[in-house]
């Protein structure tokens, strides 16, 4: 009697999981034989990390510390003892019953806070009044009455170094350079970290300028398909409204009209935005849908009155996604230029503390022509000048995977 044997066969994955596997496996092979697209798809995952991660991670820094406005990088709480002594204290531990000299509103005050509520240190505290409290800490410790002070590296170094009252604080030394943290990029205006701002910047300009060029690009789609299928009075309505659009200087009247309108809303701004940056890629998005409506299948696609959402949406965008991809990635290049300009110009209300936010406090604030203070503008600079550079290096790269002509032999 013949006996019959079955096979378990395994479940097969969705067909579209294997597409998406063979696609991606498409995308990173192109990006290998693209240097320059591969150096700026690590700089975008850098930033998708820096935005959404970073902040998780580095608390805001909004604690004004008289002491540390503008320092530079580097700069950080250090501990000064009398040389005798410098040995002995190097901890905030080692004063344990000792009296320790701070300013207030400054970095050191917070620091001995919980070591004076336990009762473990005695703190006498100076007023700032203008830098005046560092040299009367300075001379407390110099006769006796405090046993350390905490200071700033900078403030510190600025006294130690006068040569009209060097030989009053002889005796004085740093037991401990790095009892508190550095600033890794130095301070703002107001001995807030500049590190700190940097991480927590992007997020709000990034994001707004994602949604800034989605819109323009959507809107661009929409109106450049309609007008290229349906034709007539429609094609030249639209393309006649472009053309107006074109023809006014798009930065100039965002101006202007954030002058009139209260954009205390970042969506609001994006998609004002997105309504001055849509006639370009209309134009170009119409031109590539009047050739494509001559093709075969969407002929086919119009004779079996599919409408026309399927035959945008199925038959034409998929064919020109890889053009559209790429003119989204400039459009948000774009639309973070533009938000930059008006928070630079101070056209909008400042809700948050973005790049941009930085370079207007920047230049109102004078630290221009501060070279203590330069990082506080060159940081935000180079944060939107990379993640711009990220997003062309990108495109390019994008632009030579999908077009073959472009494609180097190897």
């Amino acid at each position: 009697m013949a006996t019959t044997t079955y096979e378990l066969s395994t479940p097969r994955r969705p067909q579209f999981i294997d597409n998406l596997i063979s696609s991606l496996a498409v995308f990173f092979l192109a990006l290998r034989r693209n240097r320059a697209g591969m150096f700026g798809f690590i700089g975008l995952v850098i930033y998708a990390v820096w935005v959404l991660i970073g902040p998780r991670f580095v608390p805001f820094d909004s604690e004004v510390r008289l002491d540390q406005i503008t320092a530079p990088p580097g700069s950080r709480l250090v501990l000064v003892t009398r040389s005798a002594d410098a040995g002995q204290y190097r901890t905030l531990d080692d004063l344990n019953g000792r009296v320790v000299g701070v300013l207030n509103n400054s970095g050191g005050e917070a620091m001995v806070e919980p070591y004076e509520e336990a009762g473990t240190l005695e703190v006498e505290t100076e007023r700032f009044s203008n830098g005046r409290g560092v040299p009367e800490l300075l001379e407390s410790l110099a006769e006796g009455e405090v046993d350390a002070v905490i200071l700033f590296s900078t403030s510190l170094k600025q006294y130690l170094s006068d040569t009209r009252r060097r030989e009053e604080f002889a005796d004085l030394t740093v037991s401990n350079p790095e009892l508190g943290p550095p600033y890794l990029l130095g301070t703002d205006t107001q001995g807030r970290d500049i590190f700190s701002h940097i991480i927590h910047g992007g997020t709000g300009l990034i994001t707004t300028a994602l949604a800034a060029g989605l819109m323009s690009t959507l809107i661009a789609v929409t109106l450049g398909a309609l007008a290229a299928l349906i034709g007539g009075v429609v094609d030249n309505l639209i393309t006649a409204v472009a053309n107006l659009v074109l023809t006014i200087p798009s930065f100039p009247l965002l101006v202007v009209l954030a002058a009139l309108i209260q954009l205390n809303n970042s969506l609001l701004l994006a998609l004002l935005i997105a309504l001055l940056s849509w006639p370009v890629l209309m134009r170009a998005v119409r031109s590539q849908v009047l050739s494509l409506r001559e093709r075969d299948y969407v002929e086919a696609a119009f004779a079996l009155d599919l409408g026309l959402p399927h035959i945008i949406l199925r038959e034409i965008l998929p064919n020109m996604m890889s053009f559209v991809a790429i003119n989204f990635i400039f459009a948000v290049t774009k639309a973070m230029y533009d938000q930059v300009g008006l928070i630079f110009l101070g056209m909008v209300p400042i809700n948050d503390y973005t790049w941009g936010v930085m370079l207007y406090f920047g230049r109102t604030r004078g630290t221009l022509f501060s070279p203590d203070s330069a990082s506080m503008v060159l940081a935000p600079v180079l944060a939107i000048a990379l993640f711009q550079v990220s997003m062309v290096l990108f495109a390019r790269s994008l632009e030579e995977m999908f077009d073959p002509r472009l494609r180097t032999a190897k």
